[in-house]
């Protein structure tokens, strides 16, 4: 091929890329109990809906709050105490669901394994021998599963109507002062000129997007056992290689669930 012609089309290759758009790769990853080690082990965070934002979704609500007529109600602190005690409460208990858990499927795979051998064989004994070990730690276990979801249900109950009348205060306000934040997002992405892009994380915790280079927020919620996961991230976009954005709890605003 003539090289002038193999010139201009590495030119024209460079030219559109100059005008593509930007790239951005979303990797979420949460800590979570290991049922079996019962110590905190990082995994992706899959089906997570994130959205890429030409605005601050935190600034509009933050303005949104100032404006409001009456103030935002707080948790009285007789009720936050409890909250919190419920909250632990909960967290104790899933520990301990997930530690029987974890044995009483040890159990399982271990009778399948008990049928591939005859009792006569060394293997045989070696697997039974741990099953009978396993079984007794198994049966302490439920009886501890039991007892630490009692005492959760108890929490749960003596303060149950007490929190459904603060969520029923709170609800209603939101929704009277933060009823203008339809309007303002579309007054924001008129004035941008940008539209809001959506994807949902994979099993491996992706999230992919092509947007305009500028200024972008990412937003996702990752709900947990007692508390959320927030996200709201600045993150610059600019053409050339893919901008790559690792999202945790590190940088996740954790929020408490009412």
């Amino acid at each position: 091929m003539n090289r002038r012609i193999i010139a201009n089309l590495a030119f024209i290759s460079l030219a559109l890329g100059a005008c593509g758009p930007a790239e951005l790769v979303v990797t979420a990853a949460v800590e979570v109990i290991d049922p079996a080690t019962g110590n905190p082990v990082s995994r992706p965070a899959d089906d997570v809906v994130f959205q890429l934002l030409p605005f601050d979704r935190d600034q509009i609500f933050d303005s949104l709050t100032a404006a409001a007529p009456t103030p935002e109600p707080t948790l009285p602190p007789e009720l936050q105490v409890a909250r919190d005690s419920i909250a632990a409460a909960q967290q104790e208990w899933r520990e301990f669901e997930s530690r029987w858990l974890a044995m009483r499927e040890r159990l399982e795979e271990i009778t399948g394994e008990l049928e591939q051998y005859n009792p006569a064989e060394a293997q045989y004994r070696v697997l039974f021998n741990e099953f009978n070990e396993i079984e007794g730690q198994y049966q302490a276990a439920e009886r501890t599963k039991d007892q630490a979801f009692d005492r959760f249900d108890r929490l749960q109950q003596e303060t149950f109507s007490e929190l459904e009348e603060f969520r029923a205060l709170l609800s209603a306000w939101e929704e009277g002062a933060f009823a203008p934040y339809g309007e303002v997002v579309g007054a924001k992405l008129v004035a941008s000129g940008r539209e809001i892009l959506a994807d949902t994380t994979d099993a491996t915790g992706r999230a992919d997007f092509e947007a305009a280079p500028g200024q972008w927020w990412i937003y996702g919620r990752y709900p947990l056992a007692t508390e959320e996961l927030y996200w709201n991230v600045p993150v610059t976009l600019e053409r050339g290689e893919p901008t790559e954005l690792p999202l945790s709890r590190e940088n996740a605003q954790v929020r408490e669930i009412l």
